[in-house]
């Protein structure tokens, strides 16, 4: 970033030449730099909006001039433009992402399988669908299989959904995408292994309610044995509805 004395001749210069150089004031200096070129990074949401925009203009556009003049003094402080953007293009909030589980990492101990498990570290923050599952295998899983509970009534807990991910290697964190597990604001996620293990921590967390057996079905009620202290390796992430 250059400071000119003199930028162009004159006492002062601003704008943008040959789309390669703009001259800004800033203070009593002059600076020159490269012309900033705008992240565009053309995202689902932003093509969407964009093509809403052009649709407003669009409508505005085809208005007779009795029907624009109707949109003056609506909104106050508005054009009648302003207005009937702001009517056609109303806010729509931004969708929440939803997180479960405890970190998927590598811990002091492990879980073994045959086992109905869930932590309950950091519960669903939204409801909606899980698209992607991440786990630690402590021992090469052959079968995992994931789900979200819910409590029922007191050590009582329901599988709410839950998928086949099939097998797990061991030794790192392990990735699972174009998943579809229904979950609601404060559901745990959970699993049941056919073999292997996965990493466990025994201290400093919240807690796994477990059972022994296969439990991890929709709609499966079962009594729950709680572990206090405990965390397991799996965690989800998905969209809210």
């Amino acid at each position: 970033m250059a400071k000119p004395k003199s930028p162009l001749l004159s006492l002062g210069a601003r704008g943008t030449i040959a789309d390669s150089l703009t001259f800004q004031k800033r203070g009593r200096a002059t600076i020159v730099r490269q012309k900033p070129i705008p992240r565009d990074p053309k995202s689902p949401a932003q093509l969407t909006q964009r093509h809403r925009y052009k649709e407003a203009v669009a409508a505005w556009h085809s208005l007779t001039a009795e029907e624009k003049d109707a949109w003056r003094g609506v909104c106050p402080g508005l054009t009648a433009y302003q207005c009937f953007m702001r009517a056609e293009l109303p806010y729509v909030p931004p969708v929440l992402p939803i997180d479960v589980g405890a970190d998927p990492t590598d811990r002091a101990n492990s879980s073994p399988a045959f086992y109905t498990l869930f932590g309950i570290d950091n519960p669903a923050n939204a409801s909606g669908l899980l698209h992607t599952v991440k786990v630690w295998a402590a021992q090469y899983i052959s079968a995992l299989f994931v789900g979200t509970f819910y409590p029922s009534n007191g050590q009582w807990h329901t599988c709410r959904d839950s998928v086949l991910i099939g097998a797990v290697t061991a030794g790192a964190e392990r990735t699972f995408t174009g998943l579809s597990i229904a979950v609601e604001e404060g559901d745990y996620i959970g699993c049941y292994l056919t073999d292997g293990s996965i990493e466990a921590d025994t201290q400093g967390f919240a807690g796994i309610w477990i059972d022994y057996g296969y439990y991890i079905e929709p709609g499966v009620r079962r009594i729950y044995s709680f572990f206090s202290n405990r965390a397991i390796s799996l965690y989800g992430i998905g969209t809210a509805k």
